[in-house]
Formats: structure tokens, C-alpha cells, sequence
């Protein structure tokens, strides 16, 4: 296998987890939202939309990273944007909507931020700060 070839089935390694986190998102969401049609609720419509939206918000953060890293080309503006983006919505406190697995979610989502930002450095061809 040549060089190109292996970093492109990397990338892909890597794209196929997060598209996949995606869909999931995506189809969680939108089940959500349509228990507003349901004749028998627990919550207002309000808790259904609210929850709903933001997992259709965070499907789209793990899109865009899916899509930016098996992208061509050098997208380093949107890495930037994904990583400060990602790291606003890791701050939500999803544990008081969602219980424990929030906590796992704001994990997730900081894990983005931090690879979104690695990706920054290294597609801009800057490196972290080396001193000596």
C-alpha cells in the first residue's frame, strides 16, 4: 500500500465512527420529537423538542468532523469553528436532562473539541508551542 492509501484508510477509519455517531444522533432525535404526536406524554411538548434538537444539533457536530476528515481539502477554518463549537455544547448540562448518561455525553462532545483543535494544529501545519 502506498503512503497516500494507508492515510486515506486512516482517514476513513476514523470518518466511519463519527458518521455513524451521527446517524444515531439524527435518528434518536427525530424519535424524540415525534413523541410530540403521541397521544400519551409524560413532559410538555417543550421537553420533547428541547432534548430532540439538541441531539439533532449534536448529530450535526459529528457530521461536519466526519465529513471535514475525509475532506481533501485543507479545511482549516472549519476545524477551528468545530472545535470551539464543540467545546461551547460540552459545557451544556445535559446530566439534569438526561440523568447519567449526560455526563457521558459532555464527555464525548469534549473528546470532539480536543480532537477538532488537534486537527486545527496539524492541517495548519503549526505545531503546539516547542520551547529548548
Amino acid at each position: 500500500m502506498r503512503s497516500s492509501t494507508k492515510w486515506y484508510v486512516t482517514k476513513l477509519a476514523i470518518a466511519i465512527p463519527l458518521g455513524i455517531i451521527a446517524a444515531f444522533l439524527a435518528f434518536y432525535g427525530a424519535f424524540i420529537i415525534s413523541i410530540i404526536f403521541d397521544d400519551y406524554k409524560d413532559s410538555p411538548d417543550s421537553t420533547y423538542l428541547t432534548t430532540g434538537g439538541a441531539l439533532l444539533g449534536i448529530s450535526a457536530l459529528f457530521a461536519a468532523a466526519a465529513l471535514l476528515t475525509v475532506s481533501a481539502a485543507p479545511h482549516r477554518l472549519g476545524w477551528l469553528v468545530l472545535a470551539v463549537v464543540a467545546f461551547l455544547v460540552s459545557a451544556l448540562p445535559y446530566a439534569s436532562m438526561v440523568g447519567e448518561v449526560g455526563y457521558a455525553a459532555n464527555a464525548v462532545l469534549a473528546l470532539l473539541a480536543v480532537g477538532s483543535a488537534v486537527a486545527y494544529l496539524v492541517r495548519s501545519g503549526q505545531g503546539p508551542a516547542r520551547t529548548g
